[in-house]
């Protein structure tokens, strides 16, 4: 299989971003859609995830996210007779 111009561009292309600022690829990053930047995020183990966060960062999070969920149903109770 010969070398191609696309994979010429895409080596070139790597290898330019490896040489990029950690800003100039938060910049890239953060031009990406929504939807690709979740996917890249998911793709890395919870722990390399939640690594930049604090405790009460995440704590914060969890309570926002129960917040947000109805309280669970009780079960009905028997009728007395």
């Amino acid at each position: 299989m010969s070398y191609t111009m696309e994979d010429f561009i895409r080596d070139d292309l790597l290898e330019r971003f490896r040489k990029m600022t950690p800003e100039e690829r938060q910049e890239i990053y953060q031009s990406l859609p929504l939807e690709e930047r979740r996917a890249m995020s998911e793709s890395l183990p919870l722990e390399e995830r939640l690594a930049g966060l604090s405790a009460d960062q995440i704590r914060k999070y969890l309570d926002q996210l129960a917040a947000g969920r109805p309280a669970a149903r009780r079960k009905p109770g028997r009728k007395k007779s």
